[in-house]
């Protein structure tokens, strides 16, 4: 798996499995870095949000891998709407893990987390923040620019007015919920989709329909969920801090039939995502 690459479309290729380290902090990244790199990682997801940038930044410099072979991306906070706070945030960025550049550079949310799919759209913010980004993408500051937990109209909005088209949208996409339109549209418009929490945060692992059809093919129930997710078209980031799940999250040398790929579109929705169900992007409210 680690081989399968995904080229953007500005040409920047950008590994299809990547590590998420969301719930980390700068010690335990640091540590899953270099864990996830000697497994064969090259893509290593993080965000201003994680507040663990630094230990990202300290796990880069110590894997033992030349920094031109890996795949950073990191995600603007989702409250930095201004062209000078996005600005600001980006070179933050670039202090805290002590690079020249960064790979992907994502806008975390359209909304600020307290306003998550609320009536508040940022419209206007959102272009502001796109210009921003595009301007560092310019720059050189970073080599690639991305969405995260955009809608169509969120999206359709950057693209009415940018010079640059977004290259990926990171969202919530997993078996047993599978935004297929959203998928679909992105895919029309030359736009990656990768998913966040592909294992749908621990919480589809005990789903015995989903189970019955990994035994099928003598996998786990989490690489059926990441291999389902692959052949949708998606780059996945699963997060864990785990060496013996990192190297078993990248056994995907198998291939689901249409009939299961139907059926695993088909699993009736997660209704509880569990400890962290109160997060915006699990259905959850923070204010």
């Amino acid at each position: 798996m680690f081989n399968e690459t995904y080229k953007l479309s500005n040409g920047v290729e950008i590994p299809l499995l990547g590590l998420g380290t969301w719930l980390l902090d700068d010690e335990q990244a640091a540590q899953a870095v270099r864990d996830a790199v000697s497994s064969g990682y090259r893509h290593i997801d993080t965000a201003q949000a994680y507040m663990n940038e630094a230990g990202i930044g300290e796990g880069i410099r110590s894997c033992g891998v030349a920094r031109e072979e890996l795949f950073i991306t990191t995600k603007v906070a989702a409250e930095a709407k201004t062209y000078k706070e996005v600005t600001e945030s980006i070179d933050e960025s670039l202090t805290k893990m002590g690079l020249d550049y960064i790979d992907l550079l994502i806008i975390h949310s359209p909304q600020p987390w307290t306003e998550f799919r609320e009536e508040n759209r940022y419209f206007e913010e959102n272009k502001e923040a796109w210009k921003a980004m595009e301007d560092a993408y310019k720059a050189g500051k970073v080599k690639a620019i991305g969405l995260s937990n955009f809608l169509q109209d969120d999206i359709e909005n950057i693209l009415s007015s940018c010079e640059i088209k977004p290259m990926v949208n990171q969202i919530l996409a997993h078996v047993s919920n599978t935004p297929l339109e959203l998928i679909e549209f992105c895919q029309k418009n030359g736009i990656l989709v990768e998913a966040y929490s592909p294992i749908a945060h621990g919480a589809v692992l005990g789903n015995e329909e989903v189970k019955v059809i990994a035994d099928k093919y003598g996998v786990s129930v989490a690489q059926l969920c990441l291999r389902y997710d692959i052949q949708l078209g998606l780059a996945v980031i699963p997060k864990t801090a785990n060496p013996n799940h990192m190297k078993n999250n990248a056994e995907l040398d198998f291939v689901i039939s249409d009939a299961d790929m139907e059926i695993l579109k088909n699993v009736e929705p997660i209704q509880d995502y569990g400890e962290h169900s109160y997060f915006p992007v699990f259905g959850g409210k923070l204010k």
